[in-house]
């Protein structure tokens, strides 16, 4: 579709103007001259219009134009170069200098029209969004909101454009708004869950005080009761009547296990007895019928029961810990002191003292509780109780063994004696306290081991070197004091065999220096949990624990460590 704004195509007579076709009524006819410019007739006289009927000339119309069209060969590319607009425009033109037009020989007046609103609509478009769509079509109809006179002679009165994304870019906008619609939904989804959340956690706050203010009543009410097992199955059976047979079934177990826990200890004091015989530490003729009560019954019905009574048969157990056990050399049985003597065993009654072992070891569990064994405070805590259980359940070995703990951090604390470990023994907690020092564990050492050796010599006929289990977690901070009173240590009479168990950063050179010889010195594998490298150094210390309390039954010394997987020996080439 074009707009001819000459309406003929070759120059014709001014007489024959009128003959043209569709003649608009608003025309300006437009004269040739040689050898200067066009000139547009004006008002003629009589002789110039009888004279000049047959000069060529050009009409030219000059009635308002009203057109509207689509953009759609432009591309009308928005800011970020991936996405176009489409426009509609409605414009209106008419022709302010007729000369201008026929000179530049304007046949399509929409070619210079659409030409120039789309140039000025592109370079206005490209400064906005895809999504600023209304904004991009305000901005170009406040450009072309004024008269325009362009340079071939046409004047652009009126213009107005509406713009809206294509096809393509609607799609993406219809995406960005139904994402943004459904983020809108997640937060308030979100937002309405969090305070459904809250309210039931602050019911079950209720509910959970609720529930403690009545284990209080139940505490307080119960306070100066005795309990045992068959207490709390009384209670369990008063709150639910109907698990009596459940009940009872489970107190029949109880009672077979501790029949069954009574005779592996009756076992193992008969397998003592058996080894003392065989040893010559005990004669038979100092103790009669003690053969035929351990071998077997003889015909006066004399067992293991009536020859080998446990010492805290008649004791309460108490779950207190107290001072370590002293001995003293008057109380402690004649073969103790003097070696030849002969034993007193209690029938059926119980005795006073048990016989001692051949040989007696002090051990010091040295544990970390500075801020760096914060992650693996509960796997030590674990320790200790691992380790009371593993000498309970072997009375024989906890009665060659010592066992004292200390913690270390900023000083050092030592939170359980010298002691031998049982059933009644108490697990010391640990805390974690501020500072990472090993002088002072150092010192406490040197003055407690030649203290506590000495004392136990005074109760037992042999005591073996003590033997000191050293955890270190965090890096010392007196790193250039300790050693000289580590050296200290280890150049006393009683110095002890020092195993040096390293978790945390450094702790190959840690290990080094601290170990007594470079066989007692193990480190964790590179990058190792803390509390994994806890449970193996557990497993470490009741290994050897074991290992080493049978050895001092037999008399001797012999340290030899046992390490799981993931904890190294310092001489496999660290």
């Amino acid at each position: 579709m074009t707009v001819s704004l000459i309406l003929n195509e070759h120059a014709i007579a001014r007489s024959r103007v009128g003959e043209l076709p569709n003649l608009p009524p608003a025309v300006a006819i437009v004269y040739p001259v040689e050898g200067g410019p066009f000139q547009v007739e004006r008002v003629r006289t009589f002789s110039e219009r009888w004279l000049g009927k047959g000069r060529p000339c050009f009409a030219v119309d000059l009635s308002d134009h009203r057109r509207q069209a689509s953009v759609t060969k432009t591309p009308l590319t928005c800011r970020d170069g991936g996405h176009r607009f489409q426009a509609t425009i409605d414009v209106g033109f008419r022709v302010h200098d007729p000369a201008v037009v026929v000179a530049r020989n304007v046949r399509d007046a929409l070619t210079v029209v659409y030409g120039y609103l789309t140039d000025r609509i592109r370079l206005c478009a490209s400064r906005f969004a895809i999504t600023e769509a209304m904004p991009a079509q305000l901005a170009v109809n406040q450009e072309l909101d004024r008269e325009i006179r362009l340079p071939e002679g046409i004047t652009i009165y009126h213009c107005k454009v509406q713009m809206e994304p294509d096809e393509a870019a609607a799609r993406y906008i219809q995406g960005l708004e139904e994402a943004r619609r459904r983020a809108q939904l997640g937060r308030h989804t979100h937002e309405a869950r969090l305070g459904e959340a809250r309210s039931d956690e602050e019911i079950e706050d209720i509910r959970a005080e609720a529930r403690r203010r009545r284990e209080e009543q139940e505490r307080a009410a119960m306070a100066g009761r005795p309990l045992d097992f068959e207490r709390l199955v009384q209670e369990h059976l008063v709150r639910h009547p109907e698990q009596t047979a459940h009940a009872l079934e489970l107190l029949a177990r109880v009672r077979e296990a501790e029949a069954a826990q009574h005779e592996i200890r009756d076992q193992r004091h008969a397998e003592m007895v058996k080894y003392l015989i065989e040893r010559g530490v005990v004669r038979e003729v100092d103790l009669p019928g003690l053969r035929q009560g351990v071998l077997g019954p003889s015909a006066g019905g004399t067992g293991v029961a009536g020859v080998l009574q446990r010492p805290d048969a008649a004791v309460a157990p108490s779950f207190v810990s107290g001072s370590p056990p002293q001995i003293s050399a008057g109380t402690a049985p004649a073969a103790v002191q003097t070696g030849t003597g002969p034993v007193q065993w209690g029938g059926s009654t119980p005795v006073t003292a048990a016989a001692p072992p051949s040989g007696l070891v002090p051990v010091y569990l040295v544990l970390d509780t500075s801020p760096s064994a914060a992650d693996c405070l509960t796997d030590l805590g674990n320790l200790l109780r691992s380790v009371q259980t593993l000498l309970a359940n072997s009375p024989d070995v906890a009665a060659a063994i010592r066992l004292s703990v200390i913690t270390y951090a900023d000083g050092a604390d030592v939170l359980m004696p010298l002691t031998e470990v049982s059933w009644r023994t108490g697990v010391p907690g640990l805390d974690t306290t501020p500072g990472c020092r090993y002088r002072p564990v150092m010192r406490r050492l040197k003055d407690l081991v030649p203290l506590e050796t000495e004392r136990l010599k005074e109760q037992v006929p042999r005591v073996l070197r003590p033997v000191v289990f050293f955890l270190a977690v965090g890096q010392a901070e007196d790193d250039g004091e300790w050693p000289a009173a580590h050296a200290e240590l280890m150049a006393h009479t009683y110095h002890p065999h020092l195993v040096a168990c390293g978790i945390g950063p450094g702790r190959v050179r840690t290990v080094q220096r601290l170990a007594s010889r470079p066989e007692l010195g193990v480190v964790a594998a590179e990058g190792a949990d803390l509390g994994q490298s806890a449970v193996q150094f557990s497993v470490l210390v009741q290994e050897t624990l074991l290992h080493l309390g049978r050895s001092a039954l037999a008399g001797q010394m012999e340290l030899r460590l046992a390490c799981p997987q993931g904890l190294t020996p310092m001489t496999d080439g660290q």
